[in-house]
């Protein structure tokens, strides 16, 4: 069971929305797990117009229940943004100040209180780290944020013909849905690591039309973007189907790469990372120090065996250079939550996690997909061979596969490096609830190379390659 906690200033007091049949008082109980969810049962409930500020997890000494093996129940902390006349029978606004009285709680709601309160009291009393990473959880963000978004459509002639509705929101972005005389349009938000992802989008859309979603407006700033909607994403089923779909995605984004390799500096000007390989073996010795000294990542010995593999990876990245394939965009998020299939067309978006490198690190979190949907590897050599065909001409087939197989032993330090950028600047919160998540890449670029030998990447493919 999940509850909501609905403020609102009444006659100069901040008061909560809550169920009180006369001996003791609840909040709002619900079982809807996504902010959208709950927004729009609030609106049919109680007829009051919210958005989702935060959702925090309930201690298991704190829910009703008590129990810790019971499933997480969570406390929706919302914002209002206007109410109707009147609440339907056996609800009230009540001032918070009447509400600190446990006698007249039911007890585990008055524990709730206290986690709302404390919230809203760090909040108001300076902020902090998270109002510049996590703008949407403040009060207000959603009414300018709206505003913006209304005035650029209003500018290209488009207006909305509804009220915007979060979509959701998660650590590293917020969405808003915005019904309009052209459609629906989406506006997504993004925290300081994703600043260049609004410029990036902005700049595939208009170099590759229908491969990425079609940005509207932007702005750098606030770190805002507003693009078109292209449809529900439906995740094949059936293998036939899921390797078609892989394949058409692999040939797309080896496409979009090689035809940004020219563009790389526009690229770099929105701020778009880079690991190029010459520098990546630096920055893997440098990352294996500061994920040793974080707690929650590397332990010493871990650090110690990662450490003798910085010799032989460095070996790797000098010899995927010697193929000459020009650095490029890589999408290190490309899996079947971020792309849509269409017949023949394939569309990709969530361009946030992205970064100028080898071209092949692409193939990591794409094949590792293609095989999580699939239950095996059994597919990965035609889909491989759907993304080489971007390059073919560039150096023979079997010397391309050889570089493939170098570059998945590469990418997990290039994503280890993404995700350390990504929590530099991250509030407390975030950085726990994410701990342990640049140790993870580099467990298994630990256990890869640990389980196949050095000699096993240096040419014994290429005797097994097709076409060579």
């Amino acid at each position: 069971m999940n509850f909501s906690a609905i403020p609102m200033e009444r006659g100069g007091a901040v008061c909560l929305l809550i169920l009180d049949g006369g001996t003791r008082w609840r909040l709002p109980e619900h079982r809807h797990p996504e902010p959208g969810e709950v927004n729009s049962w609030i609106r049919h409930r109680f007829g009051v117009e919210v958005s989702t500020l935060d959702v925090l997890r309930i201690p298991p000494e704190t829910s009703p229940g008590g129990d810790r093996d019971a499933p997480p129940s969570y406390l929706f902390v919302h914002e209002t943004h206007s109410a109707g006349p009147a609440l339907p029978p056996g609800a009230r606004w009540a001032p918070v100040a009447e509400l600190a009285d446990p006698r007249r709680a039911l007890p585990a709601h008055h524990r709730m209180l206290g986690l709302w309160s404390a919230r809203r009291h760090r909040r108001e009393g300076g902020g902090g780290q998270g109002d510049e990473w996590l703008p949407w959880q403040r009060p207000g963000w959603f009414t300018r944020a709206t505003a913006w978004a209304v005035a650029e459509l209003r500018g290209l002639g488009i207006e909305t013909v509804g009220p915007a509705e979060q979509d959701g929101f998660r650590a590293w972005s917020c969405q808003l849905r915005l019904p309009t005389t052209a459609g629906v349009v989406h506006l997504k938000a993004s925290p300081p690591p994703h600043g260049h992802e609004p410029g990036l989008t902005r700049l595939l859309a208009e170099w590759f039309p229908g491969a990425v979603p079609s940005v509207l407006a932007w702005d750098p700033g606030g770190r805002l973007m507003l693009t078109s909607d292209f449809g529900p994403v439906r995740r094949p089923e059936g293998a036939a189907r899921i390797v078609a779909d892989f394949g058409r995605v692999a040939r797309r984004i080896g496409l979009i790469q090689r035809d940004s390799a020219a563009r790389t500096a526009q690229l770099a000007a929105t701020g778009c990372p880079a690991h190029r390989l010459a520098r990546l073996p630096d920055m893997f010795e440098k990352l294996i120090t500061q994920a040793s000294a974080e707690q929650g990542e590397l332990a010493g010995e871990e650090s110690l065996r990662l450490r003798r593999l910085v010799p032989g990876f460095a070996r790797d990245c000098a010899r995927l250079a010697l193929l000459g394939l020009p650095e490029t965009l890589v999408h290190h998020d490309l899996w079947r939550g971020n792309f849509r299939v269409d017949g023949d067309e394939a569309l990709l978006f969530d361009w946030a996690d992205s970064v100028l490198a080898h071209p092949f690190l692409q193939l990591d979190v794409l094949l590792g997909d293609l095989a999580a949907a699939l239950g095996s590897t059994a597919a990965h050599g035609t889909v491989l061979d759907s993304y080489l065909t971007a390059w073919t001409g560039h150096r023979p087939p079997g010397e391309l596969r050889e570089g493939a197989a170098l570059a998945g032993a590469v990418a997990p330090v290039s994503r280890a490096l993404l995700m350390r950028d990504r929590l530099a600047g991250a509030p407390p919160h975030i950085r726990r609830r994410y701990r342990g998540a640049i140790a993870a890449p580099l467990r298994a670029c630990l256990a890869g190379r640990e389980r196949t030998p050095e000699s096993a990447t240096r040419g014994n493919s290429r005797g097994n390659s097709r076409g060579n």
